[in-house]
């Protein structure tokens, strides 16, 4: 179902995550998905996300395919398919396991930042290594 995606996180959806028209609110998946590059950011830069140095979103990008519904089984992957000079692309795929359906697949772009001096920087070699090696490495669930 998400092989590939080197991290990856099953939970049921919440109910505060479910608005007036019975199905997941759509804002519940991007925020699902920040949940997943923060983590994804905390595993493998080994950093603070708010610390001096970080990520700053640039893009994003989502296709909705199905609805999902209070209670149903979900499982949400994240990889990182494309490294530039100063951006990268988070890719990122929520599958329904009740209905063993792909309900919502998205990219955002985040650019490498520096929060003291306000600007943008090169993506920094030590992040680039980690993140090959994160990316080649065993699947990881997390909860």
């Amino acid at each position: 179902m998400l092989e590939g995606y080197p991290l990856v996180s099953q939970f049921t959806v919440p109910f505060a995550d479910v608005d007036m028209m019975q199905h997941v609110n759509n804002v519940a998946y991007i925020r699902w998905c920040e949940m997943m590059r923060a983590e994804y950011f905390a595993q493998v830069m080994n950093e603070p996300i708010n610390g001096e140095r970080g990520i700053i979103q640039a893009n994003i990008h989502f296709t909705y395919e199905r609805q999902l519904r209070y209670r149903e089984k979900i499982a949400i992957g994240i990889r990182i398919p494309r490294i530039g000079t100063k951006s990268w692309d988070f890719e990122y795929e929520i599958w329904s396991e009740t209905q063993n359906r792909r309900a919502a697949h998205g990219t955002t772009t985040v650019v490498a930042y520096d929060f003291i001096t306000q600007k943008t920087i090169a993506v920094p070699q030590e992040w680039r290594g980690a993140i090959a090696a994160y990316e080649a490495g065993p699947q990881r669930f997390f909860a």
